[in-house]
């Protein structure tokens, strides 16, 4: 009796581990995960692409720009760690999970009135006070709203739907891919 309690504690343990140890990644073309989002919303995913844009209000977003021209917005599951500049310009592996905001038509159409600049990695009101202040003393503030809210109209136009899409990958990993790599091993180059 002994050695059959033993003998099951064992086993569970080592199924444990072994399933602790799996987190069933799953490999995906990131234009297939957009295509799919329903299919992958929530799951933990592989993807790759190129970082195209690291917030330099805070470091706490980037921009990845699939093949197919469609961008992903990127954040870290840990918020205490911001991206290093590093990765701009970067083809990159990233494991996490993909959420799916939608912007509505309506908030579409108040952020156009309002003449609100918007960040170009997720669409929200843009944080950098200074650039965002350059720009209304230069002139060409309302001219940039404008065409940020016309881009977004015509987004929806082309997909036919009353809401725009914003992708968000939660990353847990994030690396650069092995043949860009500079001569310091740049992986995993994450600031506090």
């Amino acid at each position: 009796m002994k050695k059959t309690l033993l003998l099951t504690t064992l086993i569970m343990s080592t199924i444990l581990s072994i399933n602790s140890q799996n987190t069933n990644v799953e490999k995906i073309n990131a234009d297939s995960l957009i295509n799919n989002i329903d299919k992958y919303s929530n799951k933990n995913i592989e993807i790759e692409g190129r970082i195209v844009h690291v917030c330099g209000v805070d470091g706490k977003k980037m921009k990845l720009k699939t093949k197919g021209g469609e961008t992903i917005k990127i954040i870290l599951s840990d918020s205490t760690l911001c991206f290093d500049k590093v990765y701009n310009q970067k083809t990159v592996i990233i494991q996490g999970k993909i959420t799916e905001a939608k912007l509505k038509k309506l908030l579409i159409d108040s952020l156009g009135k309002e003449k609100i600049l918007l960040c170009h990695i997720d669409n929200s009101p843009c944080k950098d006070k200074e650039w965002v202040e350059n720009k209304k003393n230069s002139g060409v503030a309302d001219s940039l709203s404008e065409k940020d809210t016309e881009r977004l109209r015509t987004k929806m136009l082309q997909t036919g739907k009353d809401y725009v899409s914003v992708f968000t990958m939660i990353a847990d990993k994030v690396t650069i891919k092995e043949e860009e790599k500079n001569a310091h091993n740049n992986t995993a180059l994450l600031d506090r």
